[in-house]
């Protein structure tokens, strides 16, 4: 009976630590993605990204990066969706403004990419001159 009663608490202090957020985790599959990205591993980036928001649904970063590894497999509605929510969480982070610019562009819509370039500007990405320089004229 005792050791029963026993092994019932320690299945429960066991699901109790090993649900719910784990930023330490997340961290560790969003590095582990990356390494897949620089490999030209997309698939499997996805797969660790996709890991990284299940132990932080806030990580913002695991959501720019697996929307850059959705480009890179021409999935532009998933990309386009994941720098929106990693927008969403850090509305300072100027990389997703930035690639969002770069989709608007490759789309021939200039007046939105200026929008999203000038956003990217705003929030710190360095070297944006030559990306708006030519928006004045879409304002």
């Amino acid at each position: 009976m005792r050791k029963t009663l026993f092994v019932a608490v320690l299945a429960t202090i066991f699901l109790m630590v090993s649900c719910g957020p784990n930023p330490q985790k997340s961290r560790m599959y969003l590095d582990k993605g990356i390494d897949y990205m620089y490999a030209s591993q997309d698939e499997e980036a996805i797969e660790c990204f996709n890991k990284a928001i299940k132990y932080d649904e806030n990580n913002y970063k695991a959501y720019y990066y697996r929307g850059c590894a959705y480009i890179s497999i021409l999935k532009r509605d998933q990309a386009f969706s994941d720098w929106n929510k990693a927008i969403e969480l850090k509305e300072d982070f100027p990389d997703p403004y930035f690639n969002l610019g770069l989709l608007y562009r490759r789309n021939n819509d200039p007046a939105m990419a200026c929008y999203y370039f000038k956003l990217a500007e705003k929030y710190g990405r360095q070297n944006m001159e030559d990306y708006v320089k030519f928006c004045d004229y879409y304002e």
